[in-house]
């Protein structure tokens, strides 16, 4: 039978249509650590947000597979016992961009952003609301990334200077938190989980920060604190956080579950791991700074990821 220009013409048309069929792959959220999902919606300038299988190539903080490649940060850092010291190493400044994929089915399909569109995603929200019009005092866009050439920086000079994101009630995370001091012996909070609407007075709060020159959790309402060293109200052991070094913080919060988990650096913290705080219904994940009875502090966040498995630090 001969090969006609017009049956030429219509198997090309079923090759467009088929390729149609299958997208970009560039916006579909398929990425090297498995099949992608279906890319979900827009998170807004600066993040990324994947559809179920989580991993996205297009995120410099490793999108769904939560990771970086390049000088990530390599887990000496060991659980805390009580009268252990555990000085986590840091990563340095990774300077590749490229996603490795995901650890997990939800891995970052809550929440992504590596900031280096030079905004802030339109998830997030300052707090207290009362001092957003001057958020500009508090929170800028740094040029010192961890994975890439921006990263969010918070100058706490006052009581609360925090940024909030929507969660659900249980939820992992991933972040790479740097300050510009050594932990101190005062008390103040990195992250927190609340179950109310952002302001630093309203609803519970389990917050994770410094205290007694180490890393610790603390519920707001009875100021209930699990210390990395195990309890000791001493500068002496736990998890003590460098000046000006990044460290891969990850956290799990479960609400209903009444647990929360803490880890350095890929690591667990198992002196800070509880199982009878709650139930509670998380509606915000912030991050900044919150000062009780510390000094002043400078931190900086990147690569951000929140999402319904845990994600981790990469490699």
């Amino acid at each position: 039978m001969s090969f006609t220009a017009r049956s030429f013409g219509l198997l090309a048309l079923l090759a467009l249509a088929s390729l149609a069929a299958c997208g970009d792959d560039s916006s579909s959220g398929s990425g090297a650590g498995g099949a992608g999902g279906s890319g979900g919606d827009a998170a807004g300038p600066g993040s990324t947000s994947t559809g179920t299988d989580g991993a996205t190539s297009s995120s410099a903080s490793g999108g769904g597979g939560g990771a970086t490649t390049g000088s990530a940060t390599t887990g000496a850092t060991t659980s805390a016992t009580s009268g252990t010291s555990a000085t986590g190493t840091g990563g340095g400044d990774a300077t590749t961009t490229t996603s490795t994929g995901s650890a997990g089915s939800g891995a970052c399909d809550i929440f992504c952003a590596d900031f280096e569109d030079g905004a802030l995603p339109s998830e997030v929200q300052f707090f207290p609301e009362y001092l957003r019009a001057s958020m500009g005092d508090y929170v800028t866009l740094d040029s010192t990334g961890h994975s890439g050439s921006r990263s969010v920086k918070v100058s706490g000079t006052g009581f609360s200077q925090m940024l909030g994101v929507p969660v659900p009630s249980t939820f992992w995370g991933r972040m790479y938190i740097k300050g510009d001091s050594a932990s101190q012996m005062g008390h103040n909070t990195y992250v927190a989980a609340t179950t109310g609407n952002g302001d630093p007075n309203n609803g519970e709060d389990i917050r994770i920060g410094e205290h007694q020159c180490q890393l610790e959790l603390n519920r707001k309402s009875d100021d209930a604190e699990k210390l990395s060293n195990g309890g000791m109200y001493m500068c002496s052991g736990g998890v003590k956080l460098e000046a000006n070094t990044w460290y891969c913080l990850e956290f799990h919060y479960n609400g209903p579950g009444r647990e929360v988990r803490v880890f350095v650096d890929g690591t667990e913290v198992d002196a800070m791991h509880v199982t009878d705080w709650g139930p509670y219904d998380y509606k915000l994940f912030k991050f900044g700074f919150e000062k009780y009875h510390g000094g002043n502090k400078t931190m900086w966040y990147d690569d951000i990821a929140l999402g319904t498995s845990r994600i981790g630090c990469g490699t």
